[in-house]
């Protein structure tokens, strides 16, 4: 994809996962690549696998994590072409029994750091054109079961996006929805979750997000099937409710094996 040959390229979230990924293909094409995340472990095996990447420490969960990248990037770069914000965090449970008492530092890392560091971009390059790619969910279109407090978080991110478009001011702004990815991602969310259905690899995620992001495309959908079955929702209305019957199932089967 030459549309990626040589640009300066940000991507958070980048020690595993789709991140992780995202780097691995788009090293074939550019060597400009800021790697973020919050694991030093994770950032070295980065820089061991690929070593001429430069890779930041950063949490995003907090406040001033944006503030570290974005230092870095005014001391380093004249402009950055295309920021992949996919820094994301999952969280499990019983709407009534999840850790509440985390809700500003997972709202934090999934919805205000993606947006702040977007519109930070933005306006620190202002003259150069940026491609602002967040990492969203299918969840943000179809609730799951469990997923109260994470599927809030991508829901908000949505609803943002939709509102920008609304104003036409967001023509630099893309949205990716994947399904459920066969990572570590979800694991950390639960002990044994279960997996929803359908699952892709985060090699086909990452490969639509760049194929989608050259295009400048607004929203991004890895899985056709998911795609599809929104389609279908329109008309066969039982589609939705049997889907969320079937993960609702999984997650009551879950409850009970965790408080056996």
């Amino acid at each position: 994809m030459n549309s990626f040959k040589d640009a300066q390229v940000i991507v958070t979230g980048a020690g595993s996962g789709i991140g992780l990924e995202l780097v691995r293909q788009l090293y074939q094409q550019t060597q400009k690549i800021l790697a973020v995340d919050y694991l030093p472990e994770a950032l070295e095996s980065l820089q061991s696998e690929f070593p001429n990447l430069v890779t930041l420490n950063a949490d995003l969960s907090l406040k001033e994590g944006n503030g570290t990248i974005l230092a870095w990037v005014s001391t380093h770069w004249t402009h950055v072409d295309i920021c992949f914000a996919n820094a994301g965090k999952a969280a499990y449970g019983a709407a009534s029994q999840q850790n509440w008492e985390e809700m500003d530092r997972l709202f934090q890392l999934n919805v205000h750091s993606p947006i702040q560091l977007g519109l930070a971009l933005k306006q620190a390059f202002s003259d150069h054109s940026l491609r602002h790619v967040i990492t969203c969910s299918a969840i943000a279109h179809w609730a799951i079961p469990g997923y109260s407090l994470y599927g809030s978080t991508k829901a908000a991110i949505l609803q943002w996006a939709e509102s920008l478009w609304a104003e036409r001011a967001g023509d630099w702004l893309t949205l990716v929805f994947p399904i459920a990815t066969a990572t570590s991602f979800f694991d950390a969310a639960g002990t044994n979750i279960p997996k929803a259905f359908p699952i892709q690899t985060p090699q086909e995620v990452a490969a639509a997000m760049l194929a989608g992001a050259a295009k400048g495309k607004k929203k991004i959908f890895p899985s056709i099937l998911f795609r599809s079955l929104l389609f279908l929702n329109r008309f066969l209305f039982f589609v939705q409710p049997l889907a969320q019957y079937l993960e609702y199932n999984k997650f009551k089967n879950w409850q009970s094996k965790s408080t056996s």
